[in-house]
């Protein structure tokens, strides 16, 4: 058999050119079949991100007034940090991320859901395993370990109800009606697997059992790495893989550069946690293989935002029409932005610098809530009217949204980025007191909490709009308060 008969299947068999239409009949079986699970997927993920942004706003504002809510032990910052990030992380990203995924798969594969009620039980699980953990950080039973806090009576109901979750995305795979797979299911399943071992292997390790000190770093390490890496990220990128084709038209650029891309990211983001411990007791090979690593995963990066931009390349009027559109693209700015200074700092001379600064923490707040939150807002903003069967109620309030979550991160980035230059610098500097440092830092946290604030508001008016639909669903003869929004693609 000739190579170009063998490319010609595999291409056939992968079927990157653009999702498969489906007929209405079918369309409209799977969206009833999927509307209360995944409407119930983004209310608590919806309600665990108000959550977690008031209490990052709080923790924000504790660094500039430290006598802010001072002498309450539950809402110190050491325990209120924590339960603000694993909120995000925990009770919205991967509730939000199953919701879209969950829908796309089933479009993709041509198959309803069937006896929901389990995944539905699932849920509720999952979100009282958070609710738990959350309990256990405020009265002080968190284990202290970053992304792995909640104690173990919460941890292992996490465990199960996302194996319960994750599962009915795999069968629903494994039952699909065209053979062919297309990207976007590449990347669910890389992250629906990788999940589960990040999970299990790291709360195997460091909490549910004990291993010796030494080895803890290294594996804190790759689980906060790997759990953006190979299991946020690749459902990001799988999103954006299905929105774009969908709203423009346009099929897939570079069949090669999205294997390069998959492919790519498989084999290097799981080196690339180690440069959290550059100059650190862990062994020098370890390190080395991580700052390698990272600097080489501008090649899945490059891959991907390269098909994104020749897909997106003459759809000015899609991007000013299309609100998911506008969405994607602002996160695969982040993606980009977030790579960049990720590299930055695995450089041994500049994580020197900035090692002990914000520099590390706004990278997690524009991956968390840039390259990620960004993209599933899309695929809130293309999924729900397809669900609800009309389209959204207000356009004020979804650029409200964009622009003050735009706005927003942006500044946050700059406070956390160029002031923890500045801050290191002058740590770095023996002549500059340590008081000294601490009023340099202090116009940059000020700036933060502002950041804050803007974000916020912008989850805040997604809230309400969101809000507005379910009512409108759920009642729909009582007049709701909108102006008419005409979405770019129809509600099919």
């Amino acid at each position: 058999m000739s190579h170009e008969s063998s490319l010609s299947q595999v291409q056939a068999a992968t079927n990157f050119s653009e999702p498969a239409p489906l007929h209405a009949t079918t369309r409209a079986e799977i969206d009833a079949s999927l509307r209360f699970p995944v409407l119930l997927f983004f209310r608590t993920a919806l309600f665990w991100l108000l959550f977690g942004s008031i209490l990052c706003t709080m923790t924000s504002l504790k660094l500039v007034v430290p006598c802010f809510l001072d002498g309450i032990n539950f809402l110190s910052y050491g325990r209120l940090l924590p339960v603000a990030l694993d909120a995000l992380l925990y009770g919205w990203a991967i509730p939000a991320g199953l919701g879209i995924s969950l829908w796309m798969v089933a479009r993709l594969c041509g198959r309803p859901l069937r006896c929901s009620k389990l995944l539905v039980a699932a849920t509720f699980f999952w979100n009282t395993g958070v609710f738990l953990g959350s309990l256990g950080v405020l009265c002080g039973y968190g284990t202290s370990i970053p992304w792995l806090e909640y104690p173990n009576w919460a941890s292992v109901p996490l465990f199960i109800a996302f194996l319960l979750m994750g599962v009915w995305i795999v069968l629903l795979f494994s039952a699909r009606q065209p053979r062919s797979i297309y990207i976007t299911q590449w990347y669910f399943l890389l992250g629906l697997c990788a999940f589960p071992w990040l999970y299990a292997t790291a709360n195997m390790f460091l909490t549910w059992g004990s291993i010796q000190a030494s080895a803890q770093g290294p594996i804190i390490a790759w689980y906060s790495a790997n759990i953006f890496g190979l299991f946020l990220i690749p459902l990001a990128l799988g999103i954006i893989y299905y929105l774009i084709p969908k709203i423009t038209g346009a099929p897939i650029y570079s069949y090669y550069l999205a294997v390069l891309g998959f492919f790519s990211l498989l084999l290097l983001a799981g080196w690339s946690g180690m440069t959290l411990f550059l100059g650190g007791p862990i062994p020098v090979w370890m390190v080395s293989a991580s700052v390698v690593a990272t600097m080489l995963m501008m090649i899945p990066v490059a891959a991907v935002i390269l098909n994104y931009a020749k897909m997106l390349q003459g759809q000015v009027a899609a991007l000013k029409e299309s609100p998911a559109l506008r969405f994607i693209a602002f996160g695969i700015i982040a993606y980009l932005v977030a790579t960049l200074l990720n590299l930055a700092f695995a450089i041994p001379t500049w994580n020197g610098i900035l090692h002990f600064t914000h520099y590390s923490n706004g990278i997690i707040i524009l991956t968390l809530l840039g390259a990620v939150s960004m993209v599933f807002f899309a695929g809130i903003y293309y999924i729900a009217p397809r669900l609800f069967g009309f389209s959204w109620l207000c356009s004020c309030s979804i650029r409200c949204h964009f622009w003050l979550a735009v706005v927003g991160l942006s500044l946050m980035v700059v406070s956390m980025t160029l002031g923890g230059l500045l801050e290191g610098l002058a740590l770095d500097d023996a002549a500059i007191t340590w008081v000294n440092v601490l009023s340099f830092a202090a116009p940059w946290r000020w700036l933060n909490v502002i950041a804050w604030i803007l974000l916020l508001l912008s989850y805040v008016s997604f809230v309400r709009l969101f809000g507005n639909m379910l009512f409108h669903a759920t009642h729909p003869d009582q007049k709701v308060s909108a102006c008419s929004f005409n979405s770019l693609a129809s509600v099919s």
